[in-house]
């Protein structure tokens, strides 16, 4: 829904209004649109009726200083929850934005001769330099069981200097296979007796009905619970892990017996596709671009929505792959890519790795982005590219800083997971590869140097009636706050535990760098070897 030409003059009256804000209502803003305008998604759980609805957008600017003279001081735009999913009404909303200008959003109702405030959330334009600076949160692996309300207090106590304007939530925001596994009797989180549900005994139409259920029912708690804070603050960007369908999808999980059936997975893939579309992906793209000025770039790629079973399958359709490699290529100034999962991993499928290559094979392991069959296209695109990239990737429930020098470049990838750990997923962080690539590729081969890691915690775990310690690396954020420096692009990475505090009250930093600085590459100047030639032969 395109607002643009829809704005009107905010009404006074509702301007009075009492501020009653509805916990079924949601504002989420979703990212840049084409030229200065925002996307906001608006949703609604379990309404029969909404009434007259209508968002409000007012610019927030000092009182000394002009409101910008692109977009009125205060809009009105009428809209309608034309879209549905399980238990869901939603729209997305596209309206005009000053670049770097901070705005307050709010959605307003009108019913039964009463208005009230049903939401709010607030954001910026996409800024057209780093003159005020480019803040940018990322995060992965939220498992809302485990989290009783932390991420909410440790977002809400994060300085003002770190709040982000984008933020990018890189996967499993939604654990849908371990919500089914706890509707039985639970042993472990995500396992228990309805992984072995006989669900391929059902009807199509049962099993959907029961799948619907409980899948909307862990998008509507975490949306309204867990993430809410988060997600109204600044605009957002959503990348699909392998728990908003099943442990290593689209694999069969070999410890989820209730998926084997291919009938099952094809209609559990359909019912958590359609819940990913709706609340994730309203607009349909698994990749998107954005630019700050002339300054920096970003693009975020979705791997796992269109990757294919088994390995050195494809991670995304050949036109997005082209298109990254297109972005790699063009880029003038710094670049950051956003993923879902590191760039550096191991590749299992090594020669002589038998034991790791059988485990994923049968699955009970995960393929990594380097037991993909685009890996070393990526690779080489990487080499290829002639600017300083930044790399952001999660999903490993471990969080590291890491830097190689490649093709008279730099690349740092910057990893941070999880949010919230899943009990039986706990890992701590890992060293690994000592050189990129793991998987060999041409003769691309550089050494990497790992310069931070995340900070780890024991717990007490019982194995046959005696209790082991067991290390679990501690739930944590990034924040990346980019500064225009005198020889380049400053980065202040910060990560943040979201379990503790300092004497401030604000979260405790796990780790951080503030010695990042990407330059700005100037292309090779080419000579005409022929033409040279001919020159110095007269």
């Amino acid at each position: 829904m395109d607002t643009a030409d829809a704005g009107l003059r905010c009404s006074e009256s509702s301007g009075n209004a009492e501020a009653l804000v509805s916990g079924s209502y949601m504002l989420v803003p979703h990212g840049f649109a084409a030229g200065n305008q925002i996307q906001i998604w608006v949703g609604v759980h379990d309404a029969l009726s909404t009434g007259r609805l209508w968002l409000r957008s007012e610019p927030l600017v000092p009182q000394s200083a002009e409101i910008p003279s692109c977009v009125s001081s205060c809009r009105d735009a009428p809209l309608q929850l034309e879209r549905q999913a399980q238990g869901l009404r939603y729209t997305l909303v596209t309206m005009p934005a000053a670049p770097g200008c901070y705005y307050r959003l709010s959605l307003w109702q009108w019913q039964n001769g009463e208005q009230s405030k049903l939401a709010e959330a607030d954001c910026r334009g996409r800024p057209d330099s780093l003159a005020s600076g480019f803040n940018v949160w990322y995060g992965t692996c939220f498992y809302r069981n485990a989290d009783h309300g932390a991420l909410a207090e440790a977002f809400s106590a994060l300085p003002v200097a770190a709040r982000p304007d984008v933020s990018f939530l890189g996967g499993d925001q939604v654990y849908l296979d371990t919500a089914f596994s706890n509707t039985g009797f639970t042993f472990i989180p995500g396992f228990s007796t309805r992984n072995f549900s006989p669900l391929a005994l059902r009807s199509d139409g049962s099993i959907r009905r029961l799948l619907n259920k409980i899948f909307a029912r862990e998008y509507r708690e975490t949306w309204r619970g867990g993430l809410r804070k988060l997600l109204r603050s600044g605009s957002h960007y959503f990348l699909a892990g392998d728990h908003e369908f099943w442990n290593d999808y689209p694999n069969p999980p070999g410890f989820l017996p209730v998926l084997w059936s291919s009938r099952v997975r094809r209609i559990w893939d359909d019912c958590a596709r359609q819940l990913f579309n709706a609340y994730q992906l309203p607009h349909g793209r698994g990749a998107s671009q954005f630019d700050v000025g002339k300054e920096l770039s970003f693009f975020v790629l979705d791997t796992r929505l269109q990757r294919g079973r088994g390995r050195d399958r494809n991670v995304t359709d050949p036109a997005t792959l082209q298109q990254l490699e297109d972005w790699l290529q063009g880029l003038e100034s710094p670049g950051v890519l956003v993923l879902p999962a590191p760039l550096l991993t191991r590749w299992q499928f090594r020669a002589g790795g038998i034991g790791r290559a059988l485990q994923v094979a049968l699955g009970f392991g995960d393929h990594s982005l380097a037991d993909t069959g685009q890996y070393q296209a990526l690779v080489r695109a990487l080499n290829a590219c002639r600017q300083d990239v930044l790399i952001l990737a999660g999903d490993v429930h471990f969080s590291r800083l890491a830097e190689f020098e490649l093709n008279g470049k730099q690349v740092v990838e910057v990893v941070s997971s999880p949010l919230s750990c899943l009990p039986s997923a706990a890992a701590v962080p890992e060293q690994k590869p000592g050189f990129f690539p793991d998987r060999p590729t041409d003769d691309i081969r550089v050494k990497v140097n790992y310069l931070k890691a995340g900070s780890t915690r024991s717990v007490l775990r019982a194995t046959s009636g005696n209790e082991l310690g067991k290390s679990i690396s501690n739930n944590n954020f990034v924040t990346l706050g980019f500064t225009r420096g005198d020889k380049g692009i400053c980065v202040n990475i910060q990560c943040w535990n979201v379990n503790a505090r300092n004497e401030c009250g604000t979260p405790a930093v796990d780790w951080e760098s503030r010695q990042i600085l990407l330059h700005r590459r100037q292309p090779e100047i080419r000579r005409d070897t022929d033409a040279t030639e001919a020159q110095a032969s007269e």
